[in-house]
């Protein structure tokens, strides 16, 4: 399918919505483009919003089913399930555009194997798989996370999220306050669990099929997200830009860099 033109009239209001089971959140006024936005493994729609800040249009930013408030996953999860809850928001929105954080990377490359111009821009942010499994240790880490989550250890969850934390803000007053809010809301629910070993291309080379302009974001030191990882999803696209921030940028030290850097490439379209 080529990319989409809108089947649906998005009202000129903020507003939520649920498709599929799924949970969205709707920014803007209907003008503009329609990107939609998939946040990480263990996130919400609110992980993205700051990434859809000075994004131009309208944004429309979902919450895979295993998470938040979306519909329960009694399996878990694969790329797969992951593929279809962002499909079905963004048909059902209309959505020109799509930024993938993470996991929602690993969604969204899912998509462009079977539907290579499904969109006319798309934005890859902190890539974490490709075509390989990862034998770096990141799956460890994300053991840990589960398992103090489902023991409902917020102390613990936030230790480990800390660490996701350039050093030197890790003493800032607000960085404790604000990732213990946020293990808070973690151990509400289960943790995000895969169904299966999956990843979300057997072969990279399917990508020499998508055109569509691609900024792709990553930063230094991140052991989850390699930057090597994203130089990788880089080259594997025709038509793609890197972005390399130094350690945290994304969220933390080069945040206003990253806002502008995503708006800019989705204002072209």
């Amino acid at each position: 399918m080529s990319a989409a033109s809108p089947s649906a009239t998005l009202p000129p209001v903020l507003q939520s919505g649920r498709v599929a089971g799924v949970d969205f959140t709707v920014l803007g006024d209907g003008d503009g483009p329609v990107t939609v936005f998939a946040h990480g493994l263990g996130g919400t729609s609110g992980e993205t919003r700051p990434l859809a800040l000075k994004a131009p249009g309208t944004r429309v930013l979902l919450t895979f089913r295993g998470h938040g408030a979306s519909d329960a996953l009694v399996d878990g999860w694969d790329y797969d399930v992951l593929a279809e809850d962002l499909l079905a928001v963004a048909d059902h929105v209309g959505a020109e555009a799509c930024v993938g954080l993470s996991l929602g990377c690993g969604a969204l490359l899912r998509v462009l194997r079977d539907q290579p111009d499904r969109f006319a821009r798309l934005a890859m942010i902190m890539p974490a798989a490709l075509d390989s499994a990862r034998t770096d240790g990141a799956t460890v880490r994300l053991e840990q996370l589960g398992a103090a989550i489902d023991r409902g250890d917020v102390e613990a969850v936030t230790a480990l999220l800390m660490t996701e934390v350039p050093a030197a803000l890790r003493e800032r007053k607000a960085v404790p306050l604000l990732l213990a809010r946020r293990a808070a809301e973690l151990v509400q629910r289960p943790a995000p669990v895969p169904r299966t070993a999956d990843r979300p291309l057997a072969d990279r080379s399917v990508l020499s099929a998508v055109t569509a302009p691609t900024l792709v974001v990553g930063q230094s030191d991140d052991r989850l997200h390699p930057l090597e990882l994203a130089r990788e999803v880089a080259a594997a696209l025709p038509n793609a830009e890197l972005l390399a921030l130094p350690e945290g940028g994304v969220f933390w030290t080069c945040a206003a860099q990253a806002q502008a850097a995503l708006a800019a490439h989705l204002e072209d379209s």
